[in-house]
């Protein structure tokens, strides 16, 4: 029995040799070191898509808001003009019509009488003559 322990121990052993010298070989960690920087690579890409993702749903959300504010002020006024009231309004402003014995008063404001004061295009001399090292300007 204590052969067999000897001869076990001693295979354990030469196995975990072996192991070691093929984990540190240079190709294999060039190996898991690719294999990391892929990984790595693989979740950076995952990390922008999400960002894009989110920026996306932002803008979205947004125009859903704006979409339903929309919404509500369409059905705020398809109840007015259903009503009697929104209708005889509608008629009024887009054909000009009156009920019998309506007078149709016109409000005036009055002009202001006093004269525009414009200025001269020639009276700026000053950048008319310039001095012979402005030239650039």
């Amino acid at each position: 029995m204590p052969l067999t322990l000897v001869s076990s121990f001693m295979f354990d052993f030469h196995q975990k040799r072996k192991l070691r010298s093929v984990i540190n070989s240079r190709w294999t960690q060039a190996f898991i070191l690719l294999l990391a920087g892929m990984v790595g690579w693989s979740a950076f890409v995952r990390y922008e898509i999400a960002m894009e993702m989110k920026e996306r749903r932002l803008v979205e959300e947004q125009q859903a808001a704006v979409l339903e504010e929309r919404k509500n002020a369409l059905a705020e006024e398809v109840r007015y003009l259903s009503s009697e009231r929104g209708i005889e309004a509608e008629m009024r402003r887009q054909f000009d019509v009156a009920l019998p014995g309506e007078q149709v008063v016109v409000i005036v404001e009055d002009e202001d009488d006093r004269p525009e004061i414009l200025p001269l295009s020639g009276s700026n001399n000053s950048s008319s003559t310039k001095k012979w090292y402005q030239f650039w300007r």
